[in-house]
């Protein structure tokens, strides 16, 4: 089973104008969202896998930055040591991600289930071993609608009220 263990979306206006397209706003707080949410304060030690949406290459180390895996100029130091292999520090898209499917309209929620899938432990020959909480990344637009999810293979403990 895999249990939700937080969720956050968040969207910038539609104008192009003054809006960082590589480092987007809504995607640094939806980040921030979701690792206040599930209980998260050090991302790159906590998630064992993530699957992000990643339509070209060097959108990896881009949203590595964005969701906080990295510092700003960093993540390609990630990808290029081999940490986001599997078998790396955060094996990132297991499943090959939308590199290798991207049926436009499905690719979040497939991000989505593929997270789930690694903390099931049912990701077959794309399994991380030892995976327990998992990332599922989308966007659109113009990079600026952000959805994501963190999955586990325990329920998750109650806030306190």
């Amino acid at each position: 089973m895999a249990w939700i263990h937080g969720t956050a979306l968040r969207t910038e206006p539609l104008a192009f104008a003054g809006r960082d397209q590589v480092n987007p706003q809504a995607g640094r707080d939806a980040a921030a969202a979701l690792w206040k949410a599930a209980g998260i304060t050090s991302p790159i030690d906590e998630i064992d896998a993530a699957e992000i949406y990643v339509p070209f290459s060097w959108f990896e180390p881009m949203w590595l930055e964005n969701l906080g895996f990295a510092r700003e100029g960093e993540g390609w130091k990630l990808t290029e040591a081999g940490e986001t292999a599997i078998g790396g520090r955060l094996p990132v898209n297991p499943s090959g991600g939308v590199l290798s499917a991207n049926p436009i309209g499905a690719s979040g929620l497939i991000r989505f289930a593929e997270a789930a899938i690694q903390v099931m432990g049912k990701a077959e020959a794309r399994q991380v071993p030892g995976a327990r909480k998992a990332l599922g990344h989308a966007y659109g637009g113009g990079s600026q609608y952000f959805s994501m999810w963190v999955v586990g293979c325990e329920k998750p403990k109650q806030a306190a009220a």
